[in-house]
């Protein structure tokens, strides 16, 4: 026998049942080893053989019930789960695992993206047998770590230590907050599925602003942010929840995006109704329609934004079937390229306005609906690729904008981006995952605060 030991942390919670999915159904069967957590939220599993060969490979999941005693709020009074992804190593003696809303938010997220076509993908069998599913889990695993990570700036070390024990304050503020926020995204996303059976994905976030100065992001104030994916498009919302998370106070965005064949290439249509202004009601609205068509291992777009004057009392307005559903005149052109050298990314863009050249150059391409056999793409790539829209090279139009970033995952994760105004921004990955954020005024030679 081996014994597998830890915590579980939200408050300490004692009375939680701590059990190993060995088949990866997300339900605790008669087999699998179990146990209740004590007091200041200790658990000791006991696994057989067979048991302790399938730990690297399947998830530890916590089911905190109704009349479970958190040590810092007292008896809990609505019911949750919480996880820690497998670990894919072998169990050493002194193994501890400390399960948590933080690892929770890891777990769900990979769950979310790897087994929505499969409900066994993680179950230790598959895992063991197959190299790709085991390579892919890892992979997301760490992607989705180093998502969190970035967010909130902790390290992959206090994300997993017993933040209780090391007056972690930080991280254990963050932990009340992500338990809150994943309780009302796991149901969200319940309802999203229940109302979208055919979507491919789902992602339904619950979080609070940490005041980083984003419009999006105000410290204190809860938002969700959720996106269905269907075959013909995808949808998102953005909007700000009250705070006990029961009902939206005010939406900021609300996005459509509807995808079909265009020739050799795709039509990407994308309405959007927002108003990101506390101060008045009306939202915006916006049409875009963007042609995308993958050449010589880029990806070239052109994007028309089309003006609309027009307001609406409810967002859900600018995307319906009315007087927004048909392009009024254009306002903007982007030129976009994505492309990726090596293990390096890039994503480009170039924006005209009427008084460019660029623009006039264009002036047939709009209302794009079924003109594919009127227009030709292979001529807009080549203005594209001509135009110096590549990360190292000199713009060579007349522009409103251009924006350039890099993300160089060669190493640790450096990510440079270039602005038309002047300023150079990079952010680095440090060793333990968190980040530095840098400027340079002098176009990359030197580097210093960002201020503010």
């Amino acid at each position: 026998m081996a014994t597998l030991s830890g915590r579980v942390i939200d408050g300490y919670v004692s009375g939680a049942t701590v059990w190993l999915d060995i088949n990866g159904n997300q339900r605790k069967d008669a087999d699998e080893p179990s146990t209740l957590s004590k007091a200041a939220g200790a658990y000791q599993l006991e696994l057989g053989e067979a048991q302790r060969a399938c730990m690297p490979y399947a998830t530890l999941y916590v089911d905190v019930p109704v009349g479970a005693v958190d040590e810092d709020s007292g008896p809990v009074k609505q019911a949750y789960q919480m996880a820690i992804a497998p670990q894919f190593k072998a169990l050493s003696v002194e193994q501890v695992l400390h399960v948590s809303p933080l690892t929770t938010a890891i777990w769900d997220q990979v769950r979310t993206r790897l087994t929505a076509s499969s409900p066994n993908l993680n179950s230790c069998d598959q895992l063991r047998q197959n190299q790709q599913l085991r390579e892919s889990m890892i992979n997301e695993i760490k992607t989705v770590m180093g998502d969190l990570v970035r967010r909130h700036n902790l390290s992959e070390a206090r994300i997993h230590d017993d933040f209780i024990k090391s007056k972690d304050s930080q991280s254990y503020a963050l932990a009340q907050d992500v338990v809150k926020g994943l309780k009302a995204g796991y149901a969200y996303k319940q309802q999203l599925h229940a109302q979208y059976p055919d979507a491919s994905h789902v992602r339904a976030e619950v979080y609070r602003g940490r005041g980083t100065h984003y419009i999006n992001d105000q410290l204190g104030v809860w938002y969700r942010n959720a996106s269905v994916w269907r075959p013909s498009g995808y949808s998102n919302e953005w909007v700000i929840l009250d705070p006990a998370l029961s009902k939206i106070e005010r939406v900021l965005h609300l996005r459509r995006q509807d995808s079909q064949s265009w020739g050799a290439a795709t039509l990407k249509t994308t309405r959007t109704g927002y108003n990101f202004d506390s101060q008045t009601s009306d939202y915006h609205c916006a049409l875009d329609e963007a042609i995308e068509q993958l050449k010589d291992g880029v990806t070239y777009e052109l994007v028309v934004h089309y003006m609309d004057r027009k307001k609406e009392a409810d967002p859900l307005a600018c995307l319906g079937d009315n007087s927004h559903a048909t392009p009024g005149s254009v306002g903007l052109r982007d030129y976009y390229a994505h492309y990726t050298v090596g293990r390096v990314s890039y994503t480009n863009v170039l924006r005209f306005d009427a008084l460019h050249p660029e623009h006039a150059a264009l002036s047939d391409w709009q209302q794009l609906q079924g003109k594919s056999g009127q227009l030709d793409f292979g001529a807009v790539i080549q203005r594209i690729a001509a135009s110096g829209i590549r990360f190292d090279e000199e713009v060579k139009l007349a522009v409103d904008s251009w924006y350039k970033r890099s993300t160089d995952d060669s190493g640790l994760r450096v990510v440079v981006e270039k602005l038309s105004a002047g300023n150079w921004v990079r952010t680095s990955t440090r060793a333990d995952g968190t980040s530095l954020k840098e400027c340079s005024a002098d176009q990359g030679k030197t580097w210093g605060s960002c201020g503010g």
